[in-house]
């Protein structure tokens, strides 16, 4: 019989080499279909491998547990979100002013809307939390909600459900409003769209992209600094 700490890491080396392959597949297919929104390799990969919980019968506490590598990652992948803003000074030394003020105006109005809409649904404390959480790329809400004791799960899966509304209704909405420049598209699209819409705007223009990223980053610091802060007067 497999002692259990080597069993256990056998089980960790196995679901990430399952999830990286989920995720390259993913990417893969996404490329080949022309990078559509509702093709995001996150997405994609997160339906298969929950399709594949459910099928197996794989108990989802045992598979979160396996995940910890993964989940460990997302400190270090949030330190080198730093790189963007570093990449992109040049853009924010531009326009600080109306760069800051687009992304934080962008960001509270997310937060309050998904807050007000909480409240109007009548949510309980958790999801409310995990919800406000939405306006921030992936890494930033788990973390938040984690401080916040929000479901992790929860807060990630909206999170990327966001990113893919956001890219699949942003970009036909600033068309119809006439709205042209790449910095207002690139700016709004990083606030609204995380991740998703970042990733799908580089891979069409490159220069828009570099707007999205920064403005990705800038909200989830200005949220994850804000949002704690804020718990007990929207939660209380």
């Amino acid at each position: 019989m497999m002692p259990a700490p080597l069993g256990m890491l056998l089980e960790m080396l196995l679901v990430t080499l399952l999830v990286a392959g989920c995720f390259a597949g993913a990417r893969a297919l996404s490329v080949r279909l022309g990078n559509p929104p509702w093709a995001s390799p996150v997405l994609v990969a997160a339906l298969v491998l929950g399709l594949g919980l459910a099928v197996t019968g794989v108990p989802l506490a045992r598979f979160e547990a396996a995940a910890r590598p993964l989940r460990w990652l997302l400190g270090p992948a949030l330190v080198a979100l730093a790189l963007v803003i570093h990449g992109n000074l040049a853009l924010l030394k531009r326009a600080p002013g109306p760069v800051l003020l687009a992304v934080t105006g962008g960001g509270v109005t997310g937060v309050a809307s998904a807050w007000g809409l909480a409240r109007l649904l009548g949510l309980d404390r958790v999801l409310m939390m995990a919800v406000t959480t939405k306006t921030i790329s992936t890494p930033f809400a788990v973390v938040v909600a984690r401080m916040g004791g929000a479901s992790v799960a929860l807060a990630a899966a909206v999170a990327v459900l966001t990113g893919v509304i956001g890219a699949l209704s942003v970009p036909w909405l600033f068309d119809r409003l006439g709205i042209r420049g790449r910095a207002a598209r690139g700016l709004g699209l990083g606030v609204s769209s995380h991740l998703v819409g970042t990733d799908w705007l580089t891979r069409r223009d490159p220069a828009g992209g570099a707007f999205a990223a920064l403005a990705m980053v800038l909200t989830g610091v200005i949220a994850a600094l804000m949002l704690p802060v804020l718990w007990p007067f929207l939660f209380g």
